[in-house]
């Protein structure tokens, strides 16, 4: 139970950091933001970031793997009692939604950690795990919808890719422009039509 207690309070204080870890790199970029400032926006010092991080580098790849993972984990216990393909892969792509709008710091913070994936190879592959994870679990969804008879066989991968690419449009959209479109009616639109032309 000692061990229990101590993994809690590990997690809860890394939890802290990443969240001034945000609003730090919402604000300043990744370049800017030192470690410093992380501690002084938790007012705590800086070493006790560099007790749980190794770098500045090690917090930004872990804040986002961190937080992915959580929301995936999310998604998929929300879809899990759901028997039909068509509705659960609705239902994914929804409650993405859903999680986008009540988290819009943290989805910021992955524009940058996106345009960093161009000149860092260690961000790059980072985001490339997220990118073959969200392909697999679209892909796992439509080959159900194809094994039951309810969609169509056009190649699970390239729709899989599809519903990717349109996710990720939407989402640079939203967070670098003045929207004119709300983000739930627009993700409806797409899977509608995506399940339209795919349903049996």
């Amino acid at each position: 139970m000692d061990h229990d207690r101590k993994e809690e309070k590990k997690v809860k204080q890394k939890e802290k950091i990443f969240k001034a870890a945000v609003t730090c790199f919402n604000d300043k970029g990744y370049y800017e933001t030192t470690i410093d400032a992380i501690a002084a926006r938790m007012k705590v010092s800086k070493g006790l970031i560099y007790y749980y991080f190794d770098s500045k580098k090690d917090l930004f790849l872990e804040l986002f793997q961190y937080r992915v993972g959580r929301y995936f984990e999310q998604i998929k216990k929300y879809i899990q009692g759901e028997k039909h393909p068509d509705a659960r892969l609705k239902m994914f792509i929804n409650k993405s939604s859903e999680i986008l709008e009540e988290n819009e710091d943290f989805f910021k913070f992955c524009l940058e950690f996106l345009s960093l994936g161009v000149r860092e190879p260690d961000i790059r592959d980072v985001m490339t795990i997220f990118y073959k994870d969200s392909i697999d679990t679209f892909k796992q969804l439509l080959d159900e919808g194809v094994r039951s008879g309810r969609f169509k066989d056009l190649g699970s991968d390239r729709v899989a890719r599809t519903i990717y690419f349109l996710f990720m449009g939407v989402f640079f959209t939203y967070f670098s422009v003045n929207v004119d479109f709300d983000l739930y009616k627009q993700h409806n639109f797409h899977i509608n039509n995506i399940l339209a032309a795919i349903k049996q």
